[in-house]
């Protein structure tokens, strides 16, 4: 056997990983760097503005807020909805759907 190349050991399991739910947000070919920042905000915004368009209850708007709570420090989401509350946010969003 040659030294220069070891046996890997095979990864411990454990299911909290093995659960699909609990794993991480697939990557996104509009975003390759390495620097999430433009897709963190860009998530945050598409969440909002499903929402906004589709109301709370639509499920589909949950793979924007699992992306953008992955990637984005809790800090900028909280300054960013403060922004909405404020309306400075820098992006125009749709007005919230009648319910």
């Amino acid at each position: 056997m040659s030294t220069l190349f070891p046996k890997l050991r095979e990864a411990p399991t454990d299911p909290y990983y093995d659960d699909p739910k609990n794993r991480t947000v697939p990557a996104d070919a509009r975003f390759h760097n390495a620097n999430a920042t433009e897709w963190c905000f860009t998530s945050f915004v598409d969440h909002t503005k499903c929402l906004r368009l589709l109301g709370e209850k639509c499920e589909c708007c949950r793979q924007f807020e699992k992306i953008f709570k992955a990637i984005c420090p809790n800090a900028w989401v909280e300054r960013w909805k403060e922004q909405i509350e404020e309306g400075i946010f820098p992006v125009d969003l749709p007005e919230p759907k009648q319910k």
